[in-house]
This record gives C-alpha cells, structure tokens and sequence, in this order.
C-alpha cells in the first residue's frame, strides 16, 4: 500500500512532468538537475526513493512550482511567480526573454492557444515594426520603470539596443505561430496615441518624429484589421479571433492552454506580472474569459459591419492626434 509521503511526492512529481514539453524526457531533466542517475530518478517518480529538503527545493526553483496546493488541497491560497521589472536583479532585457523563452516553451506543443484580454494593444504587436518598437520599448523603460540611464534623454531609434529589437523581433515570429484569441475595447488602442502625445508635449520627441510614429502605428493597426478580416495571422496558418468589450476589461489578462496544460498571467503595475498554472485559479480565469467572449462583440471573420466601425474609430484617433500635433 503506498505511504502518504509516497502518494504526495507521486502527485508532486507528477504535476511538474506535466510543465514540460512533451518532447522532452522527465526522467532525464529530473537527473541532470539533482546530479543522479537514470535509476536513481525513476526511484524517485516511482515514489520508491523520498525526496530529500534539498531536492524538493531544487525542483520547486527550477520549474517554478510549489507544494503549497498539494499540502493544503483545500486552501484558497494560490501560489503566483512574481516577475518585477527592475534595474539590476530582473531588467527589462531579462524580463524580454523570458518572454521568448514562454513563447519558444508554448510554441514546443502541439495544441496551443493564447488568450489576451488587452488594456493596451498586445505587445507581441508592436515588435513587427522596429521605429514603433522603439518607441515602445524607451518609454516603458523611461516612464514606467524609471531606468536611471534614460531620466534627460530624448528618444532617437537607436537609443534602443540592435539586441533588445532583435528579442522583439523573435517575440513577434514566435507569437505568429500561437493560434490567438484577443479582446479589445475602444480604449485599447488608445493608449499608444496618448504616449506619443504625451512625449510631444514633453519634448521627449519631435514633431517629425511624432507623425512617423503615427504612420507606423496606423500601419500595424492596417496590419491587424487584415488578420482579423482573415481570422488568421499573417504569413501563417495560426488562427487568430478578436472581440469587442467595452464593458467588462478590467485588467490585461493573458491566458496559454497547452493540450491539457495551463498557465495565467495577471499584470499588474502595467507589466509586471504575476503567474501561476494552479488549476483551481485556471478554472476560475476559464470560465471568466469564457463568459467575456460570451459577453463580447466578435469582429473577426463576421461582423463585418462592426468591424469596419471599430478599426476606423482607432484610424481616425490616430489621424486627429496626428494633425493635432504640429
């Protein structure tokens, strides 16, 4: 009869197989980590061997899981990774490819789909269009997270590594393959028109400057309103769906399922983010972004008529900001 230490150690192992690929064998991740043998790692899975303090908090670190929900099954207590943008310990940078590293981790499996309920258009976007990008990425660092380096400067392209643009630019070639589902309201796009705005008339950026972020970003919006005429990405056979909500977008929410795999992000702080893949916390985010796409609007493939109104609402935001700026 297997012992109760057994039977949690099983479960424990068990739920950190399932956040691996499924290319990759569990078996020998688990030896390499803990420096033993093939053996000695199937003892272990097979709950034959009891993990020591040490190897448990091996495990937990390197596939960021935790014991709090198998040790208390009846608890409402969720255990979240927090990933704070800072200077030193987490940089924008690192912060960057962590999420290439999420999309090359999803992009791995088969079965794979992405939900973004968005405050602000879906950074995944913007890294198609390297000026914009820029842009994007300076005044996330400057007035977000205040990087010292970036207090007196004004923005010129290339105060943006060739490095970071080329993270971006793998971000978006890895989003391209994730069939995706993404809730918009009429302020989502707003908030990029706003920034420009706002570094005009700060004089963080020039008039000249202003208008070619303003072309750009009504290029990308051209870009994205062809994906959602087409239900599917550029380039790609990945299926991609849009709804409109003006009601009930609270927060961004981003949401992967990977076969029967799931992780929720919850930002908070515009892009810090908090994440989890506890099942009873993803059942609840489920069922809520099943009853926002319920309670949405869908514009893309039908809906032509909303469709039209919605994305010439957002052209002709940006072309008032554009003329407003002088």
């Amino acid at each position: 009869m297997e012992s109760a230490t057994e039977s949690i150690q099983t479960t424990f192992l068990n739920q950190v197989k399932l956040k691996l690929p499924p290319h990759l064998s569990f078996v020998d991740d688990l030896a390499e980590l803990l420096n033993i043998s093939r053996d000695s790692s199937y003892r272990r899975i097979r709950g034959e061997t009891v993990l020591s303090l040490d190897e448990v908090k091996k495990i937990c670190t390197h596939y960021k899981v935790s014991l709090d929900t198998l040790l208390s099954p009846n608890s409402e207590m969720v255990t979240f990774n927090n990933r704070k943008i800072d200077q030193t310990d987490f940089t924008f940078e690192m912060w960057l490819k962590s999420v290439l590293s999420n999309l090359e981790m999803i992009c791995s499996f088969p079965e794979k789909e992405l939900t973004y309920v968005a405050k602000d258009i879906p950074f995944f976007h913007y890294y198609a269009y390297p000026n914009l990008a820029a842009f994007k990425m300076f005044f996330w660092m400057k007035t977000y997270h205040r990087y010292p380096q970036f207090a007196d400067t004004k923005f010129y392209p290339k105060v943006i590594s060739k490095d970071l643009l080329q993270v971006g630019q793998r971000i978006w070639d890895r989003y391209a393959e994730i069939p995706s589902v993404e809730i918009w309201s009429d302020e989502t796009a707003v908030v990029t028109c706003r920034q420009i705005q706002y570094y005009h008339e700060t004089g963080v950026i020039t008039t000249n400057q202003a208008h070619q972020l303003c072309d750009e970003y009504s290029s990308m919006i051209n870009q994205i309103q062809q994906w959602v005429k087409n239900g599917i990405k550029e380039n790609n056979t990945a299926q991609f769906g849009m709804y409109k909500n003006d009601i009930l977008i609270a927060e961004t929410t981003i949401f992967f399922k990977m076969g029967d795999k799931r992780v929720a992000f919850l930002t908070y702080n515009t892009m810090n983010i908090l994440t989890t893949s506890n099942d009873r916390f993803c059942d609840i985010m489920e069922d809520y972004l099943t009853n926002l796409v319920h309670k949405s609007i869908q514009i893309s493939t039908s809906g032509e008529k909303e469709r039209a109104i919605f994305f010439n609402y957002i052209q002709d935001s940006i072309q008032q900001l554009k003329k407003k700026i002088r």
